[in-house]
């Protein structure tokens, strides 16, 4: 994509980022929302990303127009067993109308970058299969290993958003 730009989030973008959310249809309850209910939460998690960067990188693809086009989050997390650092990659997101252009690939490339600037052993994320992203074999191709023996566990405090 031509002039594409990578950036930390800024508390502005979280309205951008919950129309992204929406627009690629990621939960029906977030669709049926305010857009505002959406993005004061999302405008909260950029401030303390903001003010703790030693444990979190929250970033933002936009256009020419600096127009929010994708965004990624990553928290940097002491991991005893690597006795080193890993990388936390949480979201991924790109605009449908961006999609195929490059977005995804510069927030990921940025996040390798910054976590072999922080001397982490190792990234990690989830990727559902049901996902375009997995099916076309995305983070294959940026040269990440899907992992054969692990299964993802969570346990919720509260019904999520998707």
């Amino acid at each position: 994509m031509a002039n594409l730009t990578i950036r930390h989030a800024e508390i502005k973008d979280g309205v951008s980022m919950a129309e992204i959310l929406r627009k690629i249809g990621w939960s029906e309850k977030r669709n049926n929302m305010p857009l505002k209910e959406v993005s004061e939460p999302i405008e909260e998690l950029i401030k303390h990303c903001n003010k703790n960067t030693e444990g979190h990188t929250m970033i933002v693809a936009v256009d020419e127009e600096n127009r929010v086009i994708g965004f990624t989050n990553v928290h940097w997390v002491p991991f005893v067993m690597l006795g080193s650092w890993e990388g936390y990659v949480s979201d991924v997101f790109v605009s449908p109308e961006a999609g195929g252009k490059g977005a995804g690939s510069a927030l990921i490339k940025y996040v390798m970058e910054e976590g072999e600037k922080r001397g982490c052993m190792r990234l990690m994320l989830t990727n559902g299969k049901e996902k375009p992203s997995y099916q076309k074999g995305f983070y294959k191709k940026m040269g990440w290993t899907e992992r054969p023996k692990v299964a993802n566990f969570v346990y919720y405090y509260r019904e999520p958003w998707s």
